[in-house]
Order: structure tokens, then C-alpha cells, then sequence
């Protein structure tokens, strides 16, 4: 039976790093509007640190690099356990954080009992799949949603959404940008490079950025700051102009005359950074042909789709390799290319909302 206070219980669930990190954000925020609230989640490490009960790890299912048929399995049986305890144990509101793919199961085990569901981030449905839309309609009280342009996009399909912001800007520390009159440009370039999160991504990327640092060293003498988001991936021996950062350092993000890294979160955080970049994606060649049948984007970077032009760089599977980044870098550092992707960082950090989104986010769930 539901608690009488209709805030009483809440079950919240993210299913990868970036997710885990909002979501925990936002359980601060509720905990501080509701300290009574008691809240159940399943995540990472992040949503286990400040929830009252946790539920399951989903997130590292994916940063230890499960096997695909371990990762369905695994989910199979967790979906068993979720809509047990839904119905048992009735929360008053389910809060999913992005990852459709077991969400939208979640979402429909939750609405079968009536449970009012929010969610908050939505999963990048208008890239690929659009019908999605309608099958979270069905299902979904309220998307927050952090992009500006998906707000219209629900709600052309009956979905009562609200953009709340951007996470990020809440996370990201924003630096002065200074053009390049302002600046003189550094002589030996540091350049970040960025092999994404997920074993099998950095499996791919990691040797290719590796090679992309050596030619770049030989042509422009620039020194490099390996960014590991994965702790569980091993390195071994970098050359001595390789730096390696295992802590996501701020400052060090911040003092980067360039990026090279993946088009998820981590091209948004430089563009909030002000630091500019090219982008690589490389996949498996079976999931490559998959993922470009279904993707009806014409941009992969979010900076290129808020903008709806080219101003990041993207040098996606045939066109990722070492050759071709490199040359990409050095023609992105001439003096003559220094401003153009700033100048289109600051409209569109403009673009991303004001500060306090987790907390706006959980007045409305609280308050819904």
C-alpha cells in the first residue's frame, strides 16, 4: 500500500556513469526539500553514496565491459526483481535517468500499478529511433529534459515536458575564453586526449589516440594529457609527453589549447569548458552499419546539432584514423581557425539554461 505522503518513497534508477552522476545530484537536491523522504535506487557508485536503500549496480555492468549476453541476462533477471518490488513495496514516484533500453521496461512495470513516473534526462530518442516517443508517452507523467529543442519535440507528441537545463552547467566550471588577440598561442600545444568511458570504446580509441599523439609530437612538438575515465583499463607504459590524468581534473581540462575525444558528455563538458576539439567515434564494423541505418542525425556532437552546422570536427569510423586527426589538429590550431569554434561555444552555452537544474528538476518531482 502507498505511503500517505505522496513523496514518502522513491525509487530512482540511472544505468551509466554520466546518468549515475545527475541522478545523485538530483537525490541531494530531493534529500534537501524532503529530508524524509526515503529513497531507493539502483545505479553506480555515485547513486549508492546518498541513497537510503540500494537496489542494484547497473552502471558497472557496462564500465567493467560485459560481455553483451552477460549484460541481457543480467537485466533479465534484475527486471524479475524490479517489478517484485514494485509491487510489493509501492514507491510513491519512479525517477529514470536516460538508458531506454531497460528503462522503458522499468517505466512499463511501474505504470501497470499506476506508480507516477518522471524522467529525467531523456534518452536521445530524436538521433535514431523516433516511434520511441510514443512508447515513453504512454508510460511517462513528466520529462525533464536538458536539451532545449526536445522539450518541443515531446510535446508535439503529447508528452508533458520541461526543460529544466542542463545538468552540466552545475558541474562544469566555465572558463573566460579569450580570443586569439588577446592570447599569443602557446608554441608547444597541450592537447587532451579522451578515449571515452566504456571498455569497449577505449579499446577502440585508445590505440588510435595514442598513434595521433605520436605524429602530432613530430610535426608540432606538443605535449598531451591522457583523460582515464576508466580506472579498470590498463595504459601500461605512456611515452614521457604523455601525462596521464586519472581524476578528471578541472584545472587541467581547463588549461587544454585542444581535445580529441568521443561525441557523448565528454564533448559537451569541453564545449562548456570553452576548450575546442575535433571528435572520433570508431565501432565495431558491424555496429557501425547498424547504428548508420538507423541514425537520422545528420551530426553526431551535440555542439553540431544545437548549432545545425558544422563547428566541431567529426572523424567517425573510416575517417578515425591517426593520418587523419592529426592533420584535422593542426589545421584546427592555425592562428586563422583559433576563434571560429569559441565564438559558436559561447551562444550555445547560452542555449543551456541557468545554474540550480538539479534543484529546479526535483521541485517539480516533488512537487508533481
Amino acid at each position: 500500500m502507498a505511503s500517505e505522503n505522496k513523496n514518502g518513497k522513491i525509487f530512482i534508477s540511472a544505468g551509466d556513469l554520466s546518468g549515475d552522476i545527475h541522478a545523485a545530484n538530483l537525490v541531494r537536491e530531493i534529500k534537501k526539500a524532503c529530508p524524509s523522504c526515503f529513497i531507493t535506487a539502483e545505479g553506480g557508485d555515485n547513486l549508492k553514496a546518498v541513497c537510503d536503500e540500494f537496489f542494484a549496480d547497473i552502471v558497472n555492468i557496462n564500465a567493467f565491459g560485459f560481455l553483451p549476453i552477460r549484460q541481457f541476462f543480467f537485466l533479465k533477471k534484475l527486471l524479475k526483481k524490479l517489478e517484485l518490488y514494485f509491487q510489493t513495496q509501492k514507491p510513491d514516484k519512479v525517477i529514470l535517468v536516460d538508458y531506454y533500453g531497460f528503462h522503458i521496461h522499468a517505466a512499463r512495470a511501474a505504470a501497470k500499478l499506476n506508480i507516477p513516473l518522471y524522467y529525467y534526462i531523456s534518452p536521445q530518442v530524436w538521433a535514431s529511433r523516433k516511434g520511441r516517443i510514443k512508447k515513453l508517452a504512454a508510460v511517462v507523467k513528466k520529462m525533464l529534459v536538458i536539451l532545449p529543442f526536445e522539450e518541443v519535440l515531446y510535446k508535439r507528441a503529447g508528452v508533458d515536458a520541461v526543460f529544466v537545463g542542463n545538468p552540466l552547467i552545475d558541474i562544469v566550471p566555465q572558463k573566460d575564453i579569450k580570443f586569439q588577440d588577446e592570447v599569443c598561442p602557446n608554441i608547444a600545444p597541450v592537447i587532451g586526449l579522451f578515449p571515452g568511458s566504456r571498455i569497449s570504446a577505449i579499446e577502440k580509441h585508445a590505440p588510435i589516440l595514442l598513434e595521433t599523439a605520436k605524429i602530432l609530437r613530430e610535426k608540432i612538438n606538443a605535449k598531451f594529457i591522457l583523460f582515464s575515465a576508466n580506472k579498470n583499463y590498463d595504459y601500461y607504459s605512456l611515452p614521457n609527453y604523455i601525462e596521464l590524468e586519472e581524476n578528471n581534473s578541472w584545472e587541467k581540462r581547463k588549461s587544454l589549447d585542444f581535445a580529441i575525444c568521443p561525441s557523448g558528455t565528454v564533448s559537451l563538458e569541453n564545449l562548456i569548458l570553452g576548450v575546442r576539439m575535433a571528435v572520433i567515434y570508431k565501432l565495431s564494423y558491424f555496429n557501425y552499419f547498424v547504428i548508420r541505418a538507423i541514425i537520422k542525425v545528420k551530426y553526431i556532437t551535440i555542439a553540431n546539432i544545437l548549432a545545425n552546422k558544422n563547428i566541431v570536427p567529426e572523424l567517425i569510423q573510416f575517417n578515425a584514423t591517426p593520418k587523419k586527426i592529426a592533420e584535422t589538429v593542426i589545421e584546427q590550431l592555425k592562428p586563422e581557425n583559433y576563434n571560429r569554434q569559441l565564438k559558436e561555444f559561447l551562444i550555445i552555452r547560452k542555449t543551456l539554461g541557468e545554474s540550480g537544474v538539479s534543484k529546479r528538476a526535483a521541485e517539480i518531482i516533488l512537487k508533481g
